[in-house]
Protein backbone atom coordinates (compact mmCIF):
# COMPACT_ATOMS: atom_id res chain seq x y z
CA UNK A 1 0.00 0.00 0.00
CA UNK A 2 2.79 2.07 0.69
CA UNK A 3 4.16 1.73 -3.26
CA UNK A 4 0.64 2.53 -4.28
CA UNK A 5 0.69 5.60 -2.14
CA UNK A 6 4.05 6.71 -2.71
CA UNK A 7 3.36 6.56 -6.66
CA UNK A 8 0.27 8.72 -6.43
CA UNK A 9 -1.14 7.74 -9.60
CA UNK A 10 -1.18 5.03 -12.72
CA UNK A 11 1.35 7.29 -14.69
CA UNK A 12 3.56 7.41 -11.20
CA UNK A 13 2.90 3.55 -10.15
CA UNK A 14 4.43 2.36 -13.51
CA UNK A 15 7.18 4.63 -13.87
CA UNK A 16 7.98 3.80 -9.95
CA UNK A 17 8.04 0.15 -10.83
CA UNK A 18 9.67 0.41 -13.95
CA UNK A 19 12.77 2.81 -11.75
CA UNK A 20 12.86 0.11 -9.29
CA UNK A 21 13.53 -2.52 -11.87
CA UNK A 22 16.33 -0.91 -13.32
CA UNK A 23 18.05 -0.66 -9.71
CA UNK A 24 17.36 -4.26 -9.74
CA UNK A 25 14.64 -4.01 -6.48
CA UNK A 26 12.58 -5.99 -5.67
CA UNK A 27 8.69 -5.13 -6.40
CA UNK A 28 6.37 -6.09 -2.89
CA UNK A 29 3.26 -8.08 -3.98
CA UNK A 30 4.73 -9.79 -7.14
CA UNK A 31 5.99 -13.63 -7.25
CA UNK A 32 5.14 -16.71 -5.07
CA UNK A 33 6.81 -19.80 -4.99
CA UNK A 34 4.19 -21.96 -6.23
CA UNK A 35 1.97 -19.57 -8.59
CA UNK A 36 5.07 -18.80 -10.67
CA UNK A 37 3.13 -19.11 -14.12
CA UNK A 38 -0.25 -18.44 -13.45
CA UNK A 39 -2.09 -15.72 -10.41
CA UNK A 40 -2.28 -16.96 -7.22
CA UNK A 41 -6.19 -17.87 -6.79
CA UNK A 42 -6.42 -16.00 -3.65
CA UNK A 43 -5.25 -12.82 -5.24
CA UNK A 44 -7.80 -13.17 -7.74
CA UNK A 45 -10.53 -13.31 -5.72
CA UNK A 46 -9.28 -10.07 -3.90
CA UNK A 47 -9.22 -8.32 -7.07
CA UNK A 48 -12.43 -9.04 -7.57
CA UNK A 49 -13.19 -8.03 -4.05
CA UNK A 50 -11.51 -4.81 -4.19
CA UNK A 51 -13.60 -3.68 -7.55
CA UNK A 52 -16.70 -4.88 -5.68
CA UNK A 53 -16.37 -2.72 -2.50
CA UNK A 54 -14.93 -0.04 -5.16
CA UNK A 55 -18.57 0.30 -6.75
CA UNK A 56 -20.34 -0.43 -3.97
CA UNK A 57 -19.05 2.69 -2.55
CA UNK A 58 -18.91 4.65 -5.37
CA UNK A 59 -15.66 6.17 -4.49
CA UNK A 60 -13.70 7.66 -7.18
CA UNK A 61 -10.35 7.35 -5.24
CA UNK A 62 -10.79 3.76 -4.98
CA UNK A 63 -11.64 3.37 -8.76
CA UNK A 64 -7.76 5.17 -9.11
CA UNK A 65 -6.18 2.53 -7.01
CA UNK A 66 -8.10 -0.59 -9.17
CA UNK A 67 -6.75 1.50 -11.94
CA UNK A 68 -3.36 1.54 -10.38
CA UNK A 69 -3.00 -1.88 -9.57
CA UNK A 70 -4.20 -2.87 -12.98
CA UNK A 71 -1.28 -0.89 -14.33
CA UNK A 72 1.23 -2.68 -12.09
CA UNK A 73 0.24 -5.74 -12.80
CA UNK A 74 0.24 -5.65 -16.35
CA UNK A 75 3.53 -3.81 -16.00
CA UNK A 76 5.06 -6.97 -13.67
CA UNK A 77 3.93 -9.41 -16.13
CA UNK A 78 5.22 -7.91 -19.29
CA UNK A 79 8.37 -7.26 -18.16
CA UNK A 80 9.31 -10.07 -15.49
CA UNK A 81 6.28 -12.23 -16.34
CA UNK A 82 5.25 -12.05 -12.49
CA UNK A 83 1.78 -12.48 -11.49
CA UNK A 84 0.68 -10.78 -7.88
CA UNK A 85 0.78 -12.90 -5.01
CA UNK A 86 -2.30 -12.18 -2.05
CA UNK A 87 -0.58 -9.41 -0.71
CA UNK A 88 -0.60 -7.23 -3.73
CA UNK A 89 -4.73 -6.82 -3.90
CA UNK A 90 -4.93 -7.33 0.01
CA UNK A 91 -3.40 -3.59 1.14
CA UNK A 92 -5.80 -1.86 -1.39
CA UNK A 93 -8.75 -4.01 0.08
CA UNK A 94 -7.22 -3.08 3.56
CA UNK A 95 -6.90 0.78 2.43
CA UNK A 96 -10.73 1.07 0.84
CA UNK A 97 -11.78 -0.39 4.33
CA UNK A 98 -10.57 1.88 6.28
CA UNK A 99 -7.50 -0.50 8.28
CA UNK A 100 -4.75 1.57 9.01
CA UNK A 101 -1.45 0.33 7.07
CA UNK A 102 0.26 -0.41 10.34
CA UNK A 103 -2.40 -3.44 11.17
CA UNK A 104 -1.54 -5.13 7.97
CA UNK A 105 1.05 -6.92 9.25
CA UNK A 106 -0.62 -8.35 11.95
CA UNK A 107 -3.40 -9.70 10.10
CA UNK A 108 -1.16 -11.67 8.15
CA UNK A 109 0.63 -12.99 11.08
CA UNK A 110 -3.16 -13.39 12.64
CA UNK A 111 -3.94 -15.62 9.70
CA UNK A 112 -1.38 -18.14 9.86
CA UNK A 113 -1.59 -18.82 13.53
CA UNK A 114 -4.02 -21.62 13.09
CA UNK A 115 -1.59 -23.05 11.09
CA UNK A 116 1.47 -22.39 12.48
CA UNK A 117 0.25 -24.02 16.18
CA UNK A 118 -0.59 -26.98 13.61
CA UNK A 119 3.13 -27.33 13.20
CA UNK A 120 3.91 -27.09 17.00
CA UNK A 121 1.40 -29.57 17.58
CA UNK A 122 2.72 -32.21 14.98
CA UNK A 123 6.16 -31.69 16.20
CA UNK A 124 5.16 -32.32 19.60
CA UNK A 125 3.27 -35.52 18.81
CA UNK A 126 6.45 -36.83 16.69
CA UNK A 127 9.34 -35.58 19.49
CA UNK A 128 10.59 -34.07 16.54
CA UNK A 129 11.59 -30.36 15.98
CA UNK A 130 11.05 -29.34 12.28
CA UNK A 131 13.59 -26.74 11.17
CA UNK A 132 12.33 -24.79 8.57
CA UNK A 133 14.79 -23.93 5.40
CA UNK A 134 15.80 -20.73 5.95
CA UNK A 135 18.40 -18.90 7.39
CA UNK A 136 18.28 -16.43 10.40
CA UNK A 137 20.51 -12.97 9.85
CA UNK A 138 18.73 -10.99 12.63
CA UNK A 139 20.73 -9.83 15.75
CA UNK A 140 22.38 -12.56 18.08
CA UNK A 141 22.43 -12.29 21.71
CA UNK A 142 20.32 -9.67 22.71
CA UNK A 143 19.25 -9.72 26.34
CA UNK A 144 15.08 -9.10 27.01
Amino acid sequence: MEMLLEAGDEDGLERLIREKLARKERIMGFGHRVYMRRMDPRAQLLKETLAALVAQKGDPEGEKLVRMCQRGEDVMRAEKGLFPNLDYYAAPVYWVLGIPIELYTPIFFAARTAGLVAHVVEQHAHNRLFRPRVLYTGPRGLKP
